[in-house]
């Protein structure tokens, strides 16, 4: 968010809209005059903007949206319809396939839930329930992603509210508060619902998500491109760049040792759990460390190797990684046993993987980092 009064913001949101434009339309049909002209060609949206969508392809779309970006979901979209057209193949799907054509869009828990709900929607005969209620009652559908489902596949009169409605509602109607309690919550659900409770409420829902992503924008929005210019107040005022306010994200710094661990048949070791992040999927083993760590095995690293069966260490530098709030960096030590991975029994958290497989069976960008690491090691050898 820009800081209020911020240099970067355009002209166009600083000034007082002239009397000629303001527009003598009614705003809701100015922002869907400018739905039909603007909307982008997008591989979940359907050509004729009037028409009634798939709910499971609403569903996965919306899903992949959240924290990530338009341009990064249109080819995962695409690759995961490709490989799960339906709901009912998608629930026959083990997880781990799940995670691989997941990877890459962070926030694994989506993932998982998806074929929770998946399982569930197909032991139910493959209809997606039809309200509210039963929707939130699914693993991983919320508010949002319910009203989506509700309201852009099945045309319902139900309100959607995600950052670009919360962006747009605050230059709109001035709201110098974000929802970020109860209370505040429901002051911006009453407008979504406002704007949802029309004959075309789920056009009304999909044209303010594109104004807030092309044109109401986070920094140096376009507000004189904006059908709804000469309705918003803050715009009317000259104070777009002091809307919504801002909120200070807290981001922790984490530093880290990520152990390839591999055993003298030539098999790396996998947990599953147990590990300071990615819980409930396989991961390389990691803990945190100080920025300075001593040669040789660490002492943390007792816990999933012992240090008489180590051949060799390899230090094969470092690599940064986000993971919600964690600013992450990373060192990578590859650590060579002088024994098989039979030579001992692991507990039910811990597999050995094949080397040669390691790729394919890590399922998140943060262990194919550290594979990396160990690769362009060997390269450089």
């Amino acid at each position: 968010m820009p800081p209020r009064h911020s240099s970067s913001t355009s002209a166009s949101s600083r000034r007082k809209p002239t009397a000629s434009k303001v527009s003598k339309v009614a705003p809701e049909e100015a922002l869907r005059t400018w739905f039909r002209k603007n909307a982008t060609g997008l591989p979940w949206r359907n050509a004729d903007l009037d028409s009634k969508r798939d709910p499971y392809a609403v569903w996965i779309s919306e899903t992949m949206l959240q924290q990530t970006q338009v341009s990064t979901v249109r080819d995962y979209f695409v690759r995961w319809m490709k490989r799960f057209p339906t709901v009912e193949k998608l629930a026959k799907a083990d997880e781990a396939e799940v995670f691989r054509y997941w990877q890459g869009l962070g926030y694994y828990s989506r993932a998982k839930n998806i074929l929770k709900t998946a399982k569930l929607i197909a032991e139910a005969g493959g209809k997606f329930p039809e309200t509210r209620k039963e929707l939130e009652a699914l693993p991983g559908i919320g508010a949002y992603t319910a009203g989506a489902i509700l309201s852009l596949a099945l045309h319902k009169r139900e309100a959607i509210l995600d950052g670009n409605l919360v962006r747009i509602f605050s230059r709109l109607y001035e709201i110098s508060f974000l929802p970020t309690g109860k209370k505040e919550s429901e002051a911006y659900w009453n407008y979504a619902r406002t704007w949802a409770d029309a004959p075309k409420g789920y056009m009304h829902n999909e044209a303010l998500m594109e104004l807030g992503r092309t044109t109401c924008k986070p920094r140096n929005p376009l507000c004189a491109s904006c059908p709804l210019a000469g309705t918003c107040r803050s715009y009317r005022n000259g104070r777009v760049a002091e809307f919504p306010p801002t909120r200070r994200r807290l981001q922790k710094d984490w530093h880290g040792t990520v152990l390839i661990i591999e055993s003298a048949d030539g098999k790396i070791l996998a947990a599953n759990g147990g590990q300071a992040f990615l819980e409930g999927q396989l991961s390389l083993p990691h803990f945190e460390s100080a920025r300075m760590s001593t040669a040789g095995l660490p002492a943390k690293a007792e816990a999933y190797v012992n240090a008489d069966d180590v051949e060799s260490i390899t230090e094969c530098g470092s690599f940064r990684h986000n993971i919600t709030v964690h600013k992450m960096e990373c060192d990578v030590l590859h650590v060579r046993l002088n024994k098989s991975s039979m030579s001992r029994t692991l507990p039910s958290t811990y597999s050995w993987v094949p080397k040669a497989k390691a790729s394919e069976t890590f399922a998140n960008s943060f262990s194919l980092k550290a594979l990396e690491c160990l690769a362009d090691r060997a390269d450089k050898a």
